[in-house]
Parts: C-alpha cells; sequence; structure tokens
C-alpha cells in the first residue's frame, strides 16, 4: 500500500528508467528553469547498475502548473523529504549549475538520515558561499529583460533553440526561470557550512561563468576540505550530447563513492 509521503516523492522524483537490481543511486538535480527531461539521456546512457532519479521541481513539465519554489531552502527541505520517504539510501547527488547549489543544501539536509549521501557531483558552479555562485547564477540575469535572459540561456546551451521560434513556449519557460533566479539571488550560504561527504567537481573548459581556481573552492564545504576537480571539453552545458568521458567519469564516481572508495 502506498502512503502519502511516497505518492509526494512521486511528484518530486522521476525515474525513466527503473533498474531493480541497479545497486546504485544516482540523483540528478536540473538547472534554473531546467526540468527533468533533460536527464533523460543520462539516465538511459548508464550501466544497468545505476539507477537514476530526477528531480522535478515545481512549475515546469508534470507540475506546470504549480507554484515554483520560493527560495533554494524550500527546494532543499523538499527533496530531503521525498528521498527520505522514497526510501533511498546513500545516493550520490549529481548538481548541474543552480542544481549544484541545491544537491548541496538537499545533502546537508539529509546528515544523519538512511538517505545521507555517499558524494557529491557539483558540475559547472562556483562554491556557494563565493559570490560568483550568485552573479553567474542569479544576478547576472534577474533584473534582464526577458529576451537578454532567453538569449543568455540560449548562449550556455540549456535551453533548445526551437523554444526561442514560439512564443507561447517561451511564455511556460520563463516564469519558472525567473523564479529559479530570484531564489538563487536571496540564497546565502553560511562560510562554514559543509556536507558530510565527498564532493567531486566537474567543469568545463570553456565554461565562462566557472573558472578553474572557483571550482576548486568547493574544498570550503566537503568532508576533510579537499575536493576532486575534472574537467570536460566544451561549455557551460559540456555534457548535453553525452560525450563518452563525461558518462565514464559519472559512472566511476558513482560506483566508488557508493562503496566508500576515495576518488581516483
Amino acid at each position: 500500500m502506498t502512503h502519502p509521503g511516497e505518492r509526494e516523492a512521486d511528484r518530486w522524483l522521476r525515474c525513466f528508467h527503473p533498474r531493480v537490481s541497479a545497486e546504485h543511486t544516482l540523483v540528478c538535480f536540473p538547472h534554473a528553469g531546467g526540468a527533468a527531461s533533460y536527464y533523460h539521456g543520462i539516465s538511459a546512457a548508464l550501466a544497468p547498475d545505476v539507477e537514476t532519479l530526477v528531480v522535478q521541481y515545481p512549475g515546469r513539465e508534470k507540475r506546470l502548473f504549480e507554484e515554483p519554489a520560493p527560495s533554494v531552502e524550500w527546494l532543499a527541505d523538499a527533496v530531503a523529504r521525498a528521498l527520505v520517504a522514497r526510501g533511498v539510501q546513500r545516493p550520490v547527488l549529481f548538481g548541474h549549475s543552480r542544481g549544484a547549489i541545491v544537491a548541496f543544501e538537499t545533502a546537508r539536509r539529509l546528515h544523519r538520515t538512511a538517505g545521507q549521501p555517499a558524494a557529491l557531483v557539483a558540475s559547472a558552479c562556483a562554491a556557494p558561499s563565493h559570490p560568483e555562485a550568485r552573479r553567474a547564477l542569479g544576478d547576472g540575469l534577474a533584473g534582464q529583460s526577458d529576451t537578454e535572459v532567453l538569449t543568455r540561456l540560449l548562449g550556455l546551451g540549456g535551453t533548445d533553440a526551437d523554444v526561442a521560434q514560439h512564443a507561447e513556449l517561451i511564455e511556460l519557460v520563463l516564469p519558472a526561470l525567473r523564479a529559479d533566479l530570484a531564489a538563487l539571488t536571496r540564497y546565502r550560504a553560511a562560510p562554514d557550512a559543509t556536507v558530510p561527504c565527498p564532493v567531486s567537481v566537474y567543469a568545463a573548459d570553456d565554461d565562462p561563468d566557472v573558472p578553474a581556481a572557483d571550482a576548486a573552492l568547493w574544498g570550503r564545504h566537503a568532508a576533510g576540505g579537499t575536493v576532486e576537480v575534472h574537467r570536460f571539453e566544451g561549455g557551460h552545458f559540456y555534457f548535453g550530447s553525452l560525450p563518452r568521458p563525461f558518462l565514464d567519469r559519472l559512472q566511476q564516481t558513482v560506483r566508488t563513492a557508493r562503496k566508500g572508495i576515495a576518488f581516483a
């Protein structure tokens, strides 16, 4: 029998490819304005021993007519509850861009629960306490016009160019995106806030928003004070075409973290 907590969890967590014999769980957090379907390809491409859950934020796709999240902290509270209700144990949390901040705060809330994460992967995002994280992800876009915001997002590669040709699609996408940016602008991480798990940082060579030096600052927030930084070819949305080096690294990260092995 399904209880209310499990039904609520289904609203927050999408599983495109259930794998009943999977040994590892990867939980993906989309970028600002992003939706769960962006990770369908990753879910399909990973090996059968990895089951992928994707966070579905309110205000898009199947939750289109729900109010977007008012804050990063509110989102993290809700996702943590959903993971606990679903009974997810020792997942690896993968957050891309704004999603890395939400994943970080979710990891903090899962501390001392059965769902305590095995690792956090922060992709294309500066450290939470670094001002660059807010400037690049929130402050830099929050006050711009709809055209400027959409142009910026298309330039980064996070939205299909076809969307720009359809006014009705833009009207559906922009409210959630603006709400996400506003939440980021208000977000403030404590400089000493940490997660009780290893942190691996994925960054792209041609991403103007996350220089190599900024990626390394995630060490401030990691257990033990150090992180592994892995760099990939491409821009901010470097994994959009599912490059093999990215998939191999992600799969290795999931497997080694779940077994308690240090990242290689």
